[in-house]
């Protein structure tokens, strides 16, 4: 006799368990072309949905309600825009469990990946600061998490030279907690510093990719990070 399987009545497990299998459902869907996907907007737009579907259902109790925001502005001291964010208030408890996402779609045409593997510490330093400094009555972020397709293989291959040997997004490279990321040598590396400054993080956080080949001319890598707990 089979056990029962049994849906996690924890709800941050249960936001874990929604966001992975909607990540599963729409990278499927992705591969198998099921949308025209060409720009960040359609992905959000595509995996969200997903994500309200599936949220729903996962709802157990009758005083849970899932939902799913786009650019939410969760700022901090300043305007901090979120690509999607999902979460299930307990009506019974008066609390709320938010998981806040940032994408990225990155692909040859754009060939910009100096600003490409910035801007993804940026969204992870950004992650980061919620999950440690975000504060409201009732309400938590468990962890949060960064999302990233891409078909150019230099996001995923090693640098020799370059911004890329500080920014790194290679496969299995894994960010330092307590180092000071920036890049001066470079006027790209320059002017994103004078926007944005250094990146300093206060955890370890890893690029684990995974890869889909096709055709010869169909490659695509994928990336799941989880921010938090």
């Amino acid at each position: 006799m089979e056990k029962f399987k049994i849906i996690p009545i924890n709800i941050p497990e249960r936001l874990e368990e929604i966001i992975s299998i909607s990540w599963l459902i729409f990278t499927n869907q992705y591969i198998n072309q099921k949308y025209e996907i060409n720009l960040e907007a359609p992905f959000q737009l595509h995996f969200a949905t997903i994500l309200k579907y599936l949220g729903d259902v996962y709802c157990l109790k009758n005083k849970e309600v899932f939902s799913v925001n786009l650019e939410i502005n969760m700022a901090l001291e300043k305007n901090n825009y979120i690509d999607i964010s999902v979460s299930i208030f307990d009506m019974k408890e008066d609390y709320e469990y938010c998981i806040p996402i940032e994408l990225k779609y990155k692909t040859m045409r754009q060939s910009a990946e100096d600003i490409g593997v910035m801007e993804m510490y940026k969204d992870i330093k950004s992650l980061e600061d919620l999950y440690y400094n975000y504060k409201k009555e009732n309400f938590e972020i468990p962890f949060s998490y960064l999302f990233v397709i891409t078909d150019n293989r230099r996001y995923i291959k090693k640098s020799k030279n370059g911004l890329k040997t500080v920014y790194r997004t290679d496969d299995d490279y894994e960010i330092k907690k307590g180092y000071e990321y920036k890049y001066l040598d470079t006027k790209t590396g320059k002017e994103f510093y004078n926007k944005f400054g250094s990146f300093i993080y206060k955890d370890n956080h890893k690029f684990h990719w995974s890869h889909f080949k096709q055709k010869l001319d169909y490659k695509r890598w994928f990336l799941s990070m989880k921010i938090g707990k």
